[in-house]
C-alpha cells in the first residue's frame, strides 16, 4: 500500500469512498429487494434462500452483516438456520407483494442500526458481572441446570475489584 501524500489527494480518496460507498449500499440492497421480488413473482422461496445466502456471502467483511441477516428475517419472513444459513419455513414458503414493497422502503442499514460505540469501562463491567452473579446468587444456585459457581468466587472478585488499582 502506498500512503497517499497530501491533505488535497486525502480529501478527494475521502469523498471516492462515499461515493463508491453509498453505491455498493445501494447495489445491496437492489439485489436483496430483486430476489424477494423474484421469490414473489416465482414462489420459489428455496432459490430466493439460495441467492440470499450467495449475497451474504459476497458481502465485503465490512458491512453490517447481521443488520442484513435481521432484516431478511425479519422483512422477508426467511429463518436464521442452525447452520448459519438463511432458510425457510415450510409453512411459510410465499412472500407477498406488499412485503416486498416494505423491505424495498427499509433498507437493512436502516432496518437495524449499528449499535452505539461504547469504550472499555473496566469498572463498570467488573461491577456489572459482580452484580450479576449476586443477582443469580439470590435466585439459587443449580449445578445440576448447568449453574458453575459458587459464593466464594463472588467474594473473591469484589475482594480482586477492590484491590484494583483505580483507571488514572
Amino acid at each position: 500500500m502506498n500512503f497517499i501524500k497530501t491533505d488535497e489527494k486525502i480529501v478527494d480518496m475521502i469523498t471516492s469512498i462515499a461515493k463508491r460507498g453509498g453505491s455498493l449500499q445501494k447495489d445491496i440492497h437492489r439485489a436483496a429487494c430483486s430476489i424477494l421480488n423474484r421469490w414473489c413473482v416465482s414462489e420459489d422461496v428455496s432459490t430466493a434462500a439460495k441467492h440470499m445466502n450467495m449475497l451474504l456471502d459476497a458481502l465485503p467483511v465490512m458491512v453490517r452483516s447481521n443488520a442484513f441477516k435481521d432484516w431478511g428475517v425479519h422483512m422477508a419472513g426467511l429463518v436464521w438456520s442452525e447452520d448459519d444459513t438463511f432458510a425457510y419455513h415450510a409453512k411459510r414458503t410465499k412472500i407477498t407483494v406488499d412485503q416486498v414493497q416494505a423491505a424495498k422502503a427499509k433498507p437493512f442499514w436502516e432496518f437495524k442500526p449499528e449499535a452505539a460505540y461504547k469504550p472499555t469501562d473496566a469498572d463498570a463491567m467488573f461491577l456489572s458481572l459482580i452484580e450479576g452473579l449476586e443477582r443469580k446468587a439470590k435466585k439459587g444456585i443449580d449445578p445440576d441446570k448447568g449453574d458453575k459457581m459458587s459464593d466464594a468466587q463472588i467474594a473473591y472478585l469484589k475482594q480482586a475489584y477492590a484491590a484494583m488499582p483505580a483507571y488514572a
